[in-house]
């Protein structure tokens, strides 16, 4: 009996599917969109049951602004475990911003532009993906072959990319879910998905390595004292480091004591540990609260990046939007409870320790690699992410020494560093997010991943722009920003300084009687600025 239950079980899930064609998940018109450039791009979204259990995966895809019949496939996970991939759709790399109003802008710095970019929500409990799972579910294993089966599906549901170039990329925890999901397409391959590459942003990759590197981030961006620093270093061995950060068994009396000590006094209430040079507002929605789960003593987890936009939270949970994006059939009067981040799944996830044992067969499969880190992260920073990649992990020998690398207004974007088809960068500036923080340099860096430096050279690109406001620019507790008042504030702000900057010089020159001269930056090949 219960084998004939089972496959009815998979009978209606394959029924389920096919019943669903690519024409059933067009969004032809996204409520609230109110922008002066109109929708220039197809999009998809809704729901792909698996057929082995039938678990329903939301995803929404955006097709390329460019060529999307020949650009290539990509698939962005975020982290968590369990935040949900739309939260990066609307704050980080996707082509729309909700705003206070619930109305809806263009991101002028969506990845969208040049790849034909897919969201998906995973695991199931994520977002509106459904159902939530038993704990035994929640491993890093599943959840790549579950990742796996949704592409398998997908591909049959929109065939035209089949064959096409396809990457998979991610932050924080998809330091995980990424590696786990190539080093199961790379043994058991899904037919007709040409995986070319990877990208991971401030990955989570290794426990020991990741957690050991925090102090050495608190000091050397003044978040410490230096008698702090010194006391973990005589108090603490090594290999304590990430048994206190954790509460593990092994963590000496006189290293916890320093460490706990240590992190109060680095801890203030106005400090955000994703983006050190942001403000407080980042740290104001749920994945706050799975911050404050995470660092108990008793979780093996990561902390994700900052907040997801609470505009974005509002939007989603609108009935006549999720009836939109085919979550919720026409008419329906109920709605689906959508939500950044999902404790429950946090709560019942079995995070692994290191992904490390997953690069050898990666690597030897011959696919391209970028990792990159926001240098503005303290939680998953680049000093960890160095070592792993070097030194106390892979030991990957150098093939292009490090060197800073430019953004596409010829103005410092950070450094790298190359290992023959692995490519490290950080980001100047940016945070745990470097979509939301560095757009123009995360686009850059992306599309110069995809298509090569020299191509991307010749890439017109947006102006950094002061009227973009990514979805964590709410201020919640310390009383709401509106995005166009603060906008305006700012640029107040800001022509009074460039006023009083002008009269300065003006008079220091009228002094001195000299007169400066400026010298325009000039480079090989420039990319080219849109007005």
């Amino acid at each position: 009996m219960q084998v004939l239950l089972a496959v009815a079980s998979l009978a209606l899930a394959a029924l389920t599917a096919t019943a669903t064609s690519k024409s059933d998940h067009q969004i032809p018109s996204l409520p609230g969109y109110n922008d002066a450039k109109p929708i220039n791009f197809d999009q998809y979204a809704g729901y792909i049951p698996l057929p082995s259990n039938g678990q329903k995966m939301f995803y929404w895809l955006t097709e390329s602004e460019s060529n999307p019949s020949t650009d290539p496939l990509v698939l962005w996970l975020n982290g968590g475990p369990g935040c949900s991939s739309i939260s990066g759709f609307f704050t980080e790399l996707g082509p729309f911003v909700v705003q206070s109003d619930l109305t809806v802008k263009r991101n002028p710095y969506a990845w969208n532009r040049k790849a034909n970019v897919v969201f998906l929500e995973s695991p199931a409990g994520v977002g509106f993906s459904q159902p939530l799972l038993n704990a035994t579910e929640y491993t890093d294993d599943i959840t790549a072959a579950r990742a796996a089966e949704f592409l398998q599906q997908f591909l049959e549901m929109h065939p035209r990319f089949k064959g096409r170039d396809f990457y998979i990329a991610g932050e924080s925890y998809a330091g995980m879910y990424v590696p786990f999901l190539v080093h199961h397409l790379v043994t058991k391959p899904v037919a007709a998905l040409a995986l070319t590459g990877f990208a991971v942003g401030n990955a989570y990759t290794d426990q020991k390595i990741d957690d050991a590197s925090y102090m050495d981030y608190f000091y050397s961006h003044g978040l410490i004292s230096i008698e702090s620093y010194r006391r973990i270093q005589t108090t603490c061995k090594p290999t304590e480091l990430w048994l206190c950060q954790n509460g593990y068994k092994g963590c000496s009396d006189a290293c916890a004591a320093a460490y706990d000590d240590t992190n109060m006094e680095m801890s203030a209430d106005m400090m955000n540990p994703y983006y050190i040079y942001g403000d407080i507002c980042f740290l104001q929605s749920n994945q706050t609260k799975l911050l404050k789960y995470r660092t108990s003593a008793t979780s093996k987890a990561v902390p994700v990046g900052p907040c997801a936009d609470v505009f974005t939270s509002q939007y989603l949970n609108l009935a006549h939007v999720q009836e939109a994006i085919h979550v919720t059939r026409p008419g329906s009067s109920s709605t689906i409870d959508w939500t950044d981040c999902s404790n429950a799944v946090g709560e019942r996830y079995h995070s692994s320790l290191t992904v490390l044992d997953k690069y050898p067969t990666i690597l030897k499969a011959g696919l391209k690699a970028l990792v990159y880190s926001g240098d503005a992260d303290s939680v998953v920073n680049f000093i960890g992410t160095q070592r792993w990649l070097t030194t106390d992990g892979l030991n990957l020998t150098v093939t292009d020494k490090w060197h800073a690398w430019y953004g596409p207004d010829k103005q410092l974007a950070g450094y790298k560093e190359t290992y023959g088809n692995v490519t490290f960068k950080t980001v100047k500036g940016a945070g745990h997010m470097v979509p939301a923080t560095r757009p123009l340099q995360g686009l850059y860096m992306f599309e110069c991943f995809l298509y090569g430096s020299e191509a991307c050279q010749g890439f017109v690109y947006p102006k950094t722009r002061a009227d973009y406001v990514s979805g964590a620019t709410l201020g919640d507790g310390i009383g709401a920003v509106n995005p166009n008042t603060a906008l305006w504030w700012w640029t107040a702000i800001g022509a009074s300084v460039v006023v009083g900057v002008v009269v300065c010089v003006y008079v220091m020159r009228k002094k001195t009687a000299k007169k400066t001269q400026y010298v325009e930056l000039t480079a090989s090949k420039s990319p080219t600025y849109a007005t």
